[in-house]
C-alpha cells in the first residue's frame, strides 16, 4: 500500500502543477519580436506653406517669402511584415487635408479664404530589423516614395498649382521596450519610438501658365510612444513632415520658384502586431 502510495501521490502532484507551469512559459520570440504591424494614423496640426518669389523689388510685390498657415488633418495608413531571416517589407500612405490656405493672405489681397492645399503621398520599402535582446528593435527601410500637393484658391488666375515629385527614401525607426510582460497569456508592453526619414528626386511643377522641372528634398520625424496588449497596439506620436521643392530652369515666376510645406502635429494610431 505504502509502495502505491508513493507512485500516486508524485504523479498527482505533477499533473497538478501542469497548470502553473504552463502560464510560467516562456514568450515566444514572436511574441517579444513581433514580425508583423498594421496600424491606421489619424494626426491633427497646422499645415505651413511658404513660397519663395525671387522678387526683390519692393515696389513691384510680393516680394520676399510669402508665408500662410492652417489648421490641417494627416490620415496614414501603414504595413510592415518581416521574415524570419529579419528582412521584410514595408508599405506608408498618407493624405493630407488643409483648408482656408490662404487665408493669411486677404489682408494682402494675395488669396482668399476659399482655398486649400491636399497632399498624398506613398512610400515602399525592403526593410531590415535587428534586435538587442528583448528591450531594443531597429527597422531600417530603403526604397521609393511618391509625393504629389495641390494648391487652390477660388481667385487664382492660373487654376490649381500641382507639385509632385518622386524619388528614394531612407528611414530608420529605433524602438526600446520600456515594459514587458505575460498577462492572462497575452503579451503586454510599453516601448518608445523615434522615426526619421529623409529623401530626395526630381520633381515638378505645374499650373495652367505651364509647367516647370526641379529637384524636391523630404524629412520627416515622429516621436512617441506605442501600447501593446496581445495583438493590439495603440500610439501616440508627434509628427512632422518637410518638404522642399524647388526649380531647375528659369525662375521667372514666383508660382515655379520654389515652396516649402510643412505638416507638424500629434499623431494617434491604432491597429495590430502580432
Amino acid at each position: 500500500m505504502n509502495s502505491l502510495r508513493s507512485l500516486v501521490v508524485p504523479a498527482l502532484a505533477g499533473v497538478l502543477s501542469l497548470p502553473s507551469f504552463a502560464l510560467a512559459q516562456d514568450p515566444t520570440p514572436d511574441q517579444v519580436h513581433p514580425r508583423t504591424m498594421l496600424t491606421l494614423g489619424f494626426g491633427i496640426g497646422d499645415q505651413d506653406v511658404e513660397n519663395n518669389t525671387g522678387n526683390v523689388d519692393a515696389q513691384n510685390p510680393p516680394t520676399g517669402i510669402i508665408a500662410r498657415s492652417t489648421d490641417a488633418f494627416h490620415f496614414r495608413l501603414r504595413g510592415e511584415h518581416f521574415s524570419e531571416r529579419r528582412f521584410g517589407i514595408f508599405v506608408n500612405a498618407y493624405l493630407g487635408k488643409a483648408d482656408d490656405i490662404n487665408k493669411d493672405l486677404v489682408p494682402l489681397g494675395l488669396g482668399s479664404a476659399d482655398s486649400s492645399f491636399d497632399s498624398v503621398g506613398l512610400f515602399i520599402a525592403a526593410s531590415y530589423r535587428a534586435t538587442m535582446g528583448e528591450s531594443f528593435r531597429l527597422p531600417i527601410r530603403f526604397g521609393p516614395f511618391l509625393q504629389k500637393s495641390e494648391e487652390e484658391d477660388a481667385t487664382s488666375t492660373i487654376g490649381s498649382i500641382e507639385r509632385s515629385a518622386v524619388g528614394v527614401k531612407l528611414s530608420a525607426e529605433p524602438e526600446y521596450v520600456i515594459s514587458q510582460g505575460m498577462n492572462n497569456g497575452e503579451m503586454t508592453e510599453i516601448s518608445a519610438f523615434v522615426d526619421v526619414a529623409c529623401g530626395a528626386g526630381p520633381a515638378k511643377v505645374k499650373a495652367d501658365i505651364g509647367s516647370e522641372d526641379g529637384y524636391a528634398f523630404t524629412l520627416n520625424y515622429e516621436i512617441g510612444v506605442r501600447y501593446r496588449w496581445g495583438k493590439w497596439l495603440a500610439g501616440l506620436s508627434w509628427f512632422a513632415l518637410k518638404n522642399h521643392i524647388g526649380t531647375t530652369e528659369s525662375y521667372e515666376n514666383a508660382v515655379f520658384f520654389g515652396v516649402d510645406d510643412d505638416f507638424t502635429g500629434i499623431m494617434l494610431t491604432g491597429g495590430v502586431r502580432f
